[in-house]
């Protein structure tokens, strides 16, 4: 009796998760699935009906199809839909026009107008001046998490390994455990809130989480913060950049040796890649986030290896793209 052939979903899903180089947790597990399914049913309508007459040509039509959506998908949900599709089929994101992410498209977070009734979230300007929480408004404008990682914070997370103290993220975006460092001339108020919680004790209460309170613009206003700390000292002391290249390549090599050890070539191709992010040359911003940064007086261009710094080890993100458009471009 001939073998039953693998659906088109199935095999879309197959080929996805065998050709990504580090495992997924449930929610990435979910978001590439609803991808995919929702790809197939698109092209199916178009008469595609196996894995194998997925091309880049496909993938392209399926984004202009994203793109003129009814329900005006913004650019990083446009993003979403297409990963899953690019990896079952081996394009790079790279190789399909659509369009950018970029910071004058990014609309959380924009709270800070100064006249309070074009404020979306004044309650939440509110509390942040409230003593009831006062514990973490302090610590988010010193380390700057999400509120998810806020309410799984332990105190045994306090972290020390060498000269740096860092806060453990036991399950960061994706799923995956993170160093988040501290700045030294943060490390005493730290230090201080983690001051008599027991091991397996919460550091902050659900109450003091129960509120509106803009954490993520904490997060963008301290990731610009460790910004300037890194590139004044990058400038100011000799031998600083290369240890932090150090750093920062000794991270690399630890989140990537599982993927050394199954694709040794396509590794040694990312290192390589890794290695120029964090050369010598400036950042210069293009697009709509040069305009934005015109607009608002803001630089046009970056130390490279501080914006790298900041992205890794206080965002844990691993693209200076996403790290500027999100982060530092105000």
């Amino acid at each position: 009796m001939p073998r039953k052939r693998e659906s088109f979903k199935y095999a879309l899903n197959k080929r996805a998760f065998r050709n990504t180089k580090n495992d997924k947790n449930d929610n990435t597990e979910t978001t590439y699935k609803r991808g995919i399914d929702q790809f197939v049913q698109w092209a199916k309508k178009r008469g595609c009906k196996t894995a194998e007459e997925v091309t880049k040509e496909l993938i392209q039509e399926y984004e202009e199809y994203l793109e003129g959506h009814p329900k005006s998908y913004q650019p990083s949900t446009i993003h979403t839909f297409l990963t899953p599709v690019c990896v079952a089929a081996g394009v790079s994101m790279d190789e399909i026009r659509k369009p950018k992410r970029t910071a004058g498209r990014i609309v959380r977070s924009r709270d800070n107008d100064t006249d309070e009734n074009n404020r979306k979230n004044s309650q939440g300007l509110k509390e942040e001046c409230s003593p009831k929480y006062a514990r973490v408004v302090s610590f988010q404008k010193a380390v700057g998490i999400r509120r998810a990682e806020l309410a799984d914070l332990l105190g045994m997370d306090l972290i020390y390994t060498g000269e740096d103290r860092s806060v453990l993220v036991r399950q960061g975006k994706g799923g995956k455990t993170q160093l988040q460092r501290i700045l030294p001339q943060d490390v005493d108020k730290v230090r201080e809130i983690f001051a008599g919680i027991e091991d397996m004790e919460k550091v902050f209460s659900k109450e003091e989480l129960n509120n509106k309170i803009d954490f993520h613009g904490m997060r963008a206003e301290n990731a610009r913060r460790c910004y300037v700390y890194y590139a004044e000292k990058i400038e100011a002391e000799p031998g600083f950049a290369e240890e932090m290249r150090r750093k920062l390549m000794n991270r690399w090599l630890d989140g990537h040796e599982r993927f050394r050890k199954t694709n040794p070539d396509a590794w040694l191709r990312q290192k390589k890649l890794f290695e120029r992010e964090i050369d010598d040359r400036p950042y210069r911003l293009r697009g709509d986030n040069l305009t934005k940064a015109l607009a608002s007086g803001s630089p046009k261009e970056y130390n490279r290896l501080a914006l790298m710094c900041v992205s890794v080890m206080h965002l844990a993100h691993w693209r200076l793209d996403v790290t500027v458009t999100n982060y530092i471009v105000k």
